[in-house]
Formats: C-alpha cells, structure tokens, sequence
C-alpha cells in the first residue's frame, strides 16, 4: 500500500479524486494541517467470506460468552469497592 500526504486545503479541493485513488489503488492518504498528520484516510477492509451487509461482516454477537453466573446487567464492581476504586483517581 502506497502513502500519500495531502494538506487539508488540497485534500477538501479535490475530495472526491481523493477517495477514488484510497479506494482503486489502495492508497493511504495523510491529511496535514500546518506540518503535522491530523487524519488518516484508508480503504475500508473488506469483509470475510461471502458477507452482503455490513452486519453479517461487523456480526452478530452469536457465541459471545459470560463468566458463568453473570449477566449484562451486573456491575462490573461490587458497591463496596467503588470507594476504593474512586480513591485510585
């Protein structure tokens, strides 16, 4: 994959350009403001398998697991230690 640094100027200037080659020639673009990188710009990574939406690529949630006796709604800390955890601050 090739890098391309483009100020922001140029890069707002010529936009649609710009996403064009990130996408056909899977080009990484910088985007610079006085010198400096402020953003990356990279192709979208695509997805695995035979995959049509991008919730069947992102997926579902199916097999994620708990500690056994946990729920979601659970806290992640008993009452008595949110003291000593507001203490470590």
């Amino acid at each position: 994959m090739s890098i391309k640094q483009i100020t922001l100027p140029d890069f707002l200037s010529h936009a649609a350009d710009e996403l064009k080659a990130v996408e056909q020639n899977h080009t990484l673009l910088q985007l610079m403001r006085d010198g400096q990188i402020v953003a990356y710009l990279s192709p979208a990574a695509k997805p695995n398998g035979n995959t049509d939406t991008l919730s069947d690529w992102m997926g579902t949630g199916s097999g994620f697991a708990l500690a056994p006796g946990c729920t979601l709604e659970d806290p992640a800390f008993a009452p008595e230690e949110w003291e000593d955890a507001a203490d470590d601050s």
